[in-house]
């Protein structure tokens, strides 16, 4: 026969907000894969592709890169007066949806146009 003293109550309770904390890491995981590029599932990429092109910066900044290759971040932004914090967010946003990759070289982080995610919203289009 279990005994209600402090000792099992005390443990009990934490089993429960362990419980609640791992349901609350794998819902956040849901969702970040939900907002994320999955290669394959064509219909949720172009959702995620348009609300991504949807703010005019992001499509400028893709159109500069892919005129001019692969370049920093802080020359990306340059032309655009803007604090590498902000720029980093809608990098981030990009690559997360699939139309940049981005690398580390020492201090240095590189973007580089993705033309396989535009063959693919484009396929999916013409579909």
């Amino acid at each position: 026969m279990k005994y209600w003293n402090e000792r099992r109550i005390r443990r009990i309770r934490e089993s429960e907000k362990r419980k609640e904390a791992a349901s609350a890491v794998l819902a956040t995981v849901l969702a970040r894969k939900a907002r994320t590029y999955t290669a394959g599932d064509s219909e949720k990429n172009a959702h995620l592709m348009f609300d991504a092109l949807g703010l005019s910066l992001r499509r400028k900044l893709l159109i500069r890169l892919r005129k001019e290759g692969a370049m920093s971040l802080s020359k990306l932004g340059r032309p655009f007066g803007m604090k590498l914090p902000t720029l980093y967010m809608h990098m981030q946003i990009l690559e997360r949806v699939g139309l940049i990759n981005t690398h580390k070289r020492g201090r240095v982080r590189m973007c580089v146009f993705n033309q396989e995610a535009f063959k693919e919203l484009s396929v999916w289009l013409v579909s």
